[in-house]
C-alpha cells in the first residue's frame, strides 16, 4: 500500500491531542500554537500560518508575524530552537512590544497576552510550504527545561503532520513529505555523530552543527547528510558524493575540531 493510501485523519484533531500533552506537562503554560512559519531571508519580515492553537497562542502568535517578529519566526529562520526568559524586552525582536501588540488585539485578550512572560519555539519539519514551528507561552520565564519538554512533543508534531498530509497527497507530493522527514533523522544522525567524538552533550553538537552551516554558507540539511554519507562510508569506498565542496570541506573542518575533545563546545564559542 502506498503512503498515500492511509486512513484520512483531520490535522487540527491530531495536533489538538498533541498540545494537550505541551500544556500537561509544561507548569506554568498559558498558551500553545503550532504553525507554519515563512520567514524572509532578511528577518525583516515574515508571516505564520497557525495550525492548531489553545490559550493565548490563539491571538499572540498570529501577531508575531510580518514586521513584529517574534520567536516563532526567528526559531524557523535559524531553523534552531528559541528561548526567551521575557518575551517583551528580548533584543531579538525589538519591534515587539507591548504597545505595538496591543493595538493589534481584541482589548478582551490584553490581560492575558500582557502577562504573558516566557516563550520556547522549536522547529520541526519543513517543505515547500515553510517550517514547523511548536510554541509555548508561560507566565514566567522560560528556561532550557522548557525546552526540553517541548522537543519531545515536536516529534508527535511532526509525525501529526506527515500522517495528515499522506493522506491527502498525491505519490509524488508524498514523497516529498517523506524525504522532509528523512531530512530530520539525518540531522539528529549528524548530531549523534558530533556528540560521540566531541563527548559533548545534544545542544552543543547542533552549536557545532549551525556553526559550521553559517560558517560554510551550507545548508544545513546539506551539510548533515554529507557528514552522515562520510562516516558510512566503508575503508577504499569511492569518496565521492553529490553533496557540494563547501559541505565536504565544512564537514572536515567539523572532524579537525573533533580531534580536541579537551573543548566539546569550542565551537559553540567562535
Amino acid at each position: 500500500m502506498h503512503p498515500t493510501e492511509t486512513f484520512a485523519v483531520p490535522l487540527a484533531t491530531l495536533l489538538d491531542g498533541v498540545l494537550a500533552g505541551v500544556r500537561r506537562d509544561v507548569p506554568g503554560e498559558v498558551g500553545t500554537a503550532v504553525s507554519i512559519a515563512h520567514p524572509a531571508p532578511d528577518r525583516g519580515a515574515g508571516r505564520l500560518q497557525i495550525l492548531a492553537a489553545t490559550g493565548v497562542g490563539q491571538v499572540l502568535t498570529p501577531v508575531t508575524t510580518g514586521r513584529l517578529w517574534g520567536p516563532s519566526l526567528m526559531a524557523a529562520a535559524g531553523e534552531e530552537p528559541i528561548v526567551t526568559a521575557d518575551l517583551w524586552h528580548d533584543d531579538r525582536w525589538p519591534h515587539l512590544t507591548p504597545d505595538a501588540v496591543r493595538a493589534q488585539l481584541d482589548p478582551r485578550h490584553h490581560d492575558a497576552v500582557l502577562r504573558t512572560l516566557g516563550v520556547a519555539a522549536i522547529p520541526g519539519m519543513w517543505d515547500d510550504r515553510g517550517v514547523v514551528v511548536l510554541s509555548v507561552y508561560l507566565d514566567h520565564p522560560a528556561d532550557q527545561h522548557t525546552l526540553a519538554v517541548l522537543t519531545r512533543h515536536e516529534r508527535l508534531v511532526a509525525s501529526a503532520v506527515t500522517i495528515a498530509d499522506l493522506a491527502t497527497r498525491n505519490a509524488a507530493e508524498a514523497d516529498q513529505i517523506l524525504d522532509a522527514l528523512a531530512s530530520r533523522a539525518v540531522i539528529e544522525q549528524a548530531k549523534g555523530a558530533i556528540m560521540t567524538n566531541r563527548r559533548c552533550d545534544a545542544d552543543q553538537a547542533w552549536a557545532v552543527l549551525r556553526h559550521a552551516s553559517q560558517r560554510s554558507n551550507v545548508k544545513l540539511r546539506v551539510l548533515a547528510q554529507t557528514l552522515v554519507e562520510q562516516i558510512s562510508r566503508q575503508p577504499g569506498a569511492d569518496h565521492r558524493t553529490s553533496a557540494n565542496t563547501a559541505a565536504h570541506r565544512a564537514v572536515a573542518e567539523i572532524w579537525d575540531d573533533s580531534s580536541n575533545p579537551a573543548s566539546p563546545a569550542g565551537a559553540e564559542q567562535n
